[in-house]
């Protein structure tokens, strides 16, 4: 998907309206996503994403050099809705929320087999016990696909720390599921593939 992104954005920057707004539609999803992850007001995760996207319209012409539109939307949200909420005396909605949510539904119809709504539902139970930091990094490494460099530019985590979290985080879902980690990635991109 990014290189299709990728594609959409020079063509975007060029002024095609229709690229754009694929460019809207294919983010959409996932800058929502995130924002309601970071602050429970989706007023304001509506507003700012709307905001940003019309900035984005019209300031085109500069973003050339972006080389991961959705890391560049991801971090231009974050800092929308610090902005947003410290302007509006808000800042106790998110004040770099500690509580960075990963909920799912697994009543989806794509988990076929009970064993595997039991497996989802102790990988969503052991996210769960997780700190906010390390479902933060989890959900970006697995979820969005973001490299250890783009999570250092949104979360303001050096690279080598983030590693560190991504190995904790894994460790501690290893003894709680008590399953292998090629075992939890696999889950995880179950549960990626399902909310996608």
């Amino acid at each position: 998907m990014s290189t299709i992104i990728e594609a959409q954005w020079n063509d975007f920057i060029a002024g095609d309206r229709s690229a754009f707004e694929q460019i809207y539609r294919s983010l959409l999803p996932h800058l929502y996503e995130y924002g309601m992850r970071r602050t429970a007001d989706e007023t304001l995760v509506k507003d700012v994403i709307q905001d940003l996207f019309v900035k984005l319209w019209e300031t085109r012409e500069k973003l050339s050099g972006i080389a991961s539109p959705k890391h560049y939307l991801l971090v231009a949200l974050k800092n929308g809705l610090l902005n947003a909420q410290l302007r509006g005396d808000r800042l106790s909605l998110i004040s770099e929320k500690e509580e960075f949510a990963l909920t799912f539904n697994l009543e989806s119809q794509i988990i076929k087999t009970e064993d595997e709504r039991i497996k989802a539902a102790k990988l969503v139970q052991a996210l769960e016990q997780l700190t906010a930091k390390q479902r933060e990094v989890i959900y970006l490494r697995y979820f969005e696909e973001l490299s250890y460099e783009e999570i250092s530019t949104l979360t303001n985590i050096s690279v080598k720390s983030l590693y560190k979290l991504n190995h904790r985080a894994m460790e501690a879902l290893k003894e709680f599921l008590t399953l292998p980690k090629a075992d939890i990635i696999a889950l995880l991109s179950l549960l990626k593939f399902i909310y996608s």
